[in-house]
């Protein structure tokens, strides 16, 4: 059987160290569970997250995910003169977020905590860089600095959709070009069902585009859990419009 591996994205030095900050501290996340206290960090090297395309993680690449997390308050531990990062550490309520509401995806959660990124509110409300608009419906109570565009009522259900995916975005895996492209389809989703009466055909063709992201995803992606989730998503969207 020929080997497919994709050797120049194997020694994507940068994307390695992204993989290796990620599974790491997913991996703290899983002691937390087990109840482990200060889990020796070298040991992370030794289970199945510290593989990223078939190639394991060394105790150098480790180190630096290791420090990189203390840093950012994800982790925090016992540190030694001659090693770098905790050589023994657990997961902070920081990392345990980053975990549970950003798929363990680092640069994203550290982003949105520093305002550059979407956020998404469990609630109706959308605050961010949706084409520099905020969205809300059923708001009685919502109190906004900044003009809030209302959801045009019957969207509502589809509004709830994209805002799911926009949330679950990060696990997908895809590429930065295709992952700005479904942000900017579910962005037009989002302008056109805020305006007073929205076309129904553009409505169509940009749930169309988001959901010809998903897709894929939901047939190819490696871990079954998104591919889960990706379905989830486009059955959300297929409902939303009466699909």
């Amino acid at each position: 059987m020929p080997d497919t591996t994709d050797h120049r994205r194997q020694a994507n030095s940068t994307a390695r160290a992204r993989a290796c900050r990620a599974g790491l501290l997913h991996w703290f996340h899983q002691q937390r569970i087990a109840k482990t206290h200060l889990p020796i960090t070298e040991e992370f090297t030794k289970g199945d997250d510290a593989v990223w395309e078939g190639v394991r993680f060394s105790s150098v690449e480790v180190q630096d995910a290791a420090e990189y997390l203390a840093d950012k308050a994800l982790i925090k531990g016992v540190t030694v003169a001659q090693l770098r990062g905790p050589i023994r550490a657990e997961i902070t309520t920081a990392g345990i977020d980053c975990v549970t509401d950003w798929n363990s995806d680092v640069a994203e959660y550290l982003r949105n905590q520093r305002g550059y990124a979407p956020t998404i509110n469990q609630g109706p409300v959308f605050h961010g860089n949706t084409h520099g608009g905020q969205w809300a419906w059923g708001n009685r109570d919502v109190t906004q600095t900044h003009t809030v565009q209302e959801i045009a009522p019957g969207f509502e259900p589809l509004a709830q959709a994209v805002a799911a995916i926009l949330k679950e975005l990060p696990a997908y895996g895809l590429d930065a070009d295709d992952r700005q492209d479904a942000e900017d389809a579910a962005n037009e989703v989002l302008a056109e069902i805020s305006r007073e009466e929205p076309e129904p055909r553009r409505v169509r063709r940009a749930v169309a585009a988001l959901r010809g992201f998903l897709m894929p995803v939901a047939a190819t992606a490696a871990r079954s859990e998104v591919q889960v989730l990706a379905q989830h998503g486009i059955d959300q969207l297929n409902a939303a419009i009466g699909l």
